[in-house]
């Protein structure tokens, strides 16, 4: 893994620390990653991208579990994440199933490539973590080819109604007693959440403002309803609905010269 030390601002360094101690439980989330969920993702993101071998930049990347969908898909791949812990995972899940994915450690707001580098540029759950996520798009939009893709997929993580925060606690307290995750890590603490402007998820309309401000085209977008019902159907019946944010996938494309 490519790697050097980051300069990040205060609260960089917060979500750093975050993620970093999230790492050790990420993939442990229950219902997550049947076989079925991941095969949905594939073809989710080949309609997305196309079937033809591309040059992609997954930032955010975390655990790589965009990153390896994207390899088995045939695509060269780059990882960029600043979580060290993150991507330590990531590295060791490729290692152990031969992936060839280029991970670096980054910051996604300020990237180290060229112009007009990669052919698409994918970021899953990443958006609401950024201190400036319009700036972020438009640094994605800067090193992706004329006509490439930006895809984004997001969610908004509120919990509402009686059933779901019944939901929610029981998940919080199976994951401690599961995997010894600490149930009062579910939220960024508050002096980081005062950097963020969606510290709680982001909403599909205004991840459209913000493709929209960085002048991409073709705009689309897809609720991702199905892979939520895919992972409840895992689920045991008191966390039937602990994880029944809205997911969607926005997508765009970046102009072409002249």
């Amino acid at each position: 893994m490519e790697s050097g030390k980051l300069e990040l601002d205060r609260t960089k360094e917060g979500v750093k620390k975050y993620w970093d101690y999230g790492s050790k439980f990420y993939d442990t989330a229950p219902g997550s990653g049947g076989d079925d969920e991941n095969q949905m993702w594939k073809e989710l993101l080949s309609g997305a991208i196309g079937q033809s071998p591309k040059n992609i930049l997954d930032v955010g990347s975390g655990t790589g579990i965009i990153a390896m969908y994207l390899a088995e898909l045939g695509h060269g791949v780059t990882a960029v994440d600043f979580s060290e812990g993150m991507m330590d995972v990531a590295r060791k899940k490729a290692l152990e199933k031969g992936a060839n994915i280029r991970f670096m450690d980054g910051d996604v707001e300020n990237l180290s490539f060229e112009d007009e580098t990669f052919d698409c540029v994918t970021a899953r759950y990443v958006l609401w973590t950024l201190p400036h996520p319009e700036k972020a798009v438009k640094e994605w939009v800067r090193v992706v080819k004329p006509g490439g893709k930006i895809v984004i997929i997001d969610g908004k993580w509120v919990t509402k109604g009686l059933l779901p925060l019944i939901s929610a606690a029981n998940y919080h307290i199976y994951r401690f007693i599961k995997n010894g995750k600490n149930p009062f890590t579910y939220d960024y603490k508050k002096e980081v959440s005062v950097g963020l402007p969606n510290p709680h998820g982001v909403e599909k309309k205004q991840v459209m403002e913000y493709v929209s401000k960085a002048d991409l085209t073709d705009i689309a977008v897809t609720d991702l309803k199905i892979i939520r019902d895919m992972q409840r159907k895992r689920l045991p019946w008191y966390l039937k609905y602990a994880n029944d944010h809205p997911i969607f996938m926005v997508q765009g494309i970046a102009a072409k010269n002249g």
